[in-house]
């Protein structure tokens, strides 16, 4: 195995983000690093205890230019988009929704388990499209856990839950090659992977690993050097995440949700939210405003 120099890039602490009285862990952007192959934002929900009456409250807000890949641990989320989707999203489930030209949505605790002491815990990614998907029809997919391929490497539990790797394929629909894993280690156990000079980091949501002679402990951010294999060591019983693929060729823009190749897109497209010809959610008109209505 290489050096520890040699494989890590870099660690990224998350940034602590204020969501609807929620405290969320922002990875991605980060300011040397951008994306990690299409990956272009990458938000952690830690565990989270709500009390009855209490619960996750995401208003409509709209996107452009991406895919979002939501996938749940505990809790339950409802999704209601402006093409009419609400879909409920239970743990192992992943919701797909590739913006294209333009969707908005709202993400919230159901009504049913609002009553009720329950516990959040989630996983956010989007995508970056490449060009020739950035202008596509928006639409939606649900995969249930069941659907998710499940299995062993080395003893080791792994789901792969968008992209390619291990010879396996998700039937999570993606538009350039990508992987996200989801990995669960006993301590001793050791995990090996190959990304085929593709973009790769990994987050660890609980446990401890160590990289060569360098140690890795929870909420913690690594983006592997390119053309670097992975091995790391579970020093006790661990849960990481890891993501990553091919960069698309052409830098993106972000601004606020929206993804572009385009700043005359993005430009577009707050106009259309701010004077609201951009697709709305039926029956939710309380939006969230873009940013800089709020500071005017």
């Amino acid at each position: 195995m290489s050096s520890t120099q040699n494989v890590i890039l870099m660690e990224i602490a998350p940034r602590l983000i204020s969501l609807g009285g929620s405290t969320v862990h922002r990875l991605i952007p980060y300011a040397k690093k951008r994306m990690v192959g299409p990956f272009i934002f990458f938000d952690y929900f830690p565990a989270t205890d709500f009390a009855a009456g209490e619960g996750m409250d995401v208003r409509p807000h709209p996107h452009i230019g991406l895919s979002t890949l939501s996938y749940l641990l505990e809790g339950e989320v409802l999704h209601h988009d402006s093409l009419g989707n609400k879909q409920l999203l239970t743990p192992g489930d992943v919701n797909w929704m590739t913006a294209g030209i333009g969707i908005s949505h709202s993400e919230r605790t159901p009504p049913a388990l609002r009553p009720l002491p329950h516990r959040l815990h989630l996983l956010q990614f989007w995508v970056a499209l490449p060009l020739d998907q950035e202008d596509s029809p928006p639409h939606f997919t649900h995969h249930a856990q069941e659907s998710i391929p499940h299995f062993k490497v080395d003893d080791i539990d792994v789901a792969l839950i968008a992209g390619s790797a291990f010879g396996r394929k998700s039937p999570v629909e993606v538009f350039s090659p990508l992987f996200f894993l989801d990995v669960r280690m006993k301590k001793g156990q050791i995990f090996n992977f190959d990304p085929e000079g593709q973009e790769s980091a990994f987050f660890i949501i609980q446990g401890r690993l160590s990289v060569g002679d360098k140690e890795i402990t929870t909420d913690d951010f690594v983006v592997l050097a390119t053309n670097s294999s992975l091995q790391v060591i579970a020093k006790e019983d661990t849960h990481l995440v890891l993501l990553g693929g091919e960069p698309l060729p052409e830098p993106r823009h972000i601004y606020w949700n929206y993804v572009s190749s385009s700043k005359e897109k993005i430009e577009r497209a707050k106009q259309a939210w701010r004077d609201g010809s951009f697709p709305q959610v039926p029956g939710e008109p309380d939006i969230i405003p873009l940013p800089e209505d709020l500071r005017g």
